[in-house]
């Protein structure tokens, strides 16, 4: 528990809030998500700012400061993730909520490692929100349940360069000399998501070009 604060139990979620007000930066670029969030974040407990894009946040946290942003991870412009490092450079007192449809191992891991408190996924309940920022505003960590289980069957899988399994997807499409933008619209992801993944493959791979990623498929059965 946060000392002097008072908590009770909400009436309808049936999950503890603090009496004490605390202000909340809002990310994402779709408005109807985001009027989603502000109906969820009842007014008593928290003050509200929103923000549809990633630089749209920066003005705002570079004015004002904020004990939590939830965000989106994917956004045109600044990133989800470039707007988290940059947040906690600018205020790293500020508990951060990751909003994302991804469930990708690679995607959350490098999230995590940011310092990023809690991730929820996008297809989660209204009630896995409300928990995560519960237990962030407290300083503790909460990850979607799906979210938790994935990283519990694949542990160390980045530290001992295994490829994901959309990472070998997206692996065997370069080898078909698709461009990011043509995997990105086969996958249905960003183009920018499916570049941090190229990184993420060359790192665990050790090639260094497209001939080098096409000899690694073929010598371990990918192709």
């Amino acid at each position: 528990m946060i000392a002097g604060v008072t908590w009770f139990t909400n009436r309808f979620d049936r999950i503890l809030l603090p009496m004490k007000k605390f202000s909340v930066l809002l990310v994402d670029d779709h408005r109807i998500l985001l009027e989603g969030m502000i109906s969820l974040i009842q007014e008593p407990f928290f003050t509200k700012e929103t923000a549809s894009s990633g630089e749209e946040a920066l003005r705002f946290i570079k004015s004002t400061d904020f004990d939590v942003m939830i965000t989106d991870y994917e956004m045109p412009g600044i990133t989800g993730l470039e707007l988290v490092k940059a947040a906690r450079a600018a205020q790293p007192e500020m508990k951060i909520i990751m909003l994302s449809m991804h469930d990708d191992p690679s995607v959350v891991r490098e999230v995590l490692k940011t310092g990023v408190l809690g991730y929820v996924l996008k297809k989660d309940t209204h009630k896995s929100l409300t928990e995560a920022l519960t237990k962030v505003i407290e300083g503790k960590r909460f990850l979607s349940d799906e979210i938790a289980e994935i990283l519990i069957h694949q542990p160390m899988e980045e530290e001992k360069g295994v490829l994901t399994s959309r990472e070998i997807e997206i692996l065997r499409l370069v080898a078909k000399e698709f461009s990011s933008r043509q995997i990105a619209e086969i996958l249905f992801i960003s183009e920018r998501t499916v570049e941090t993944h190229r990184k993420n493959i060359l790192k665990k791979t050790g090639a260094s070009n497209l001939v080098g990623l096409i000899k690694y498929a073929y010598a371990n059965n990918l192709i």
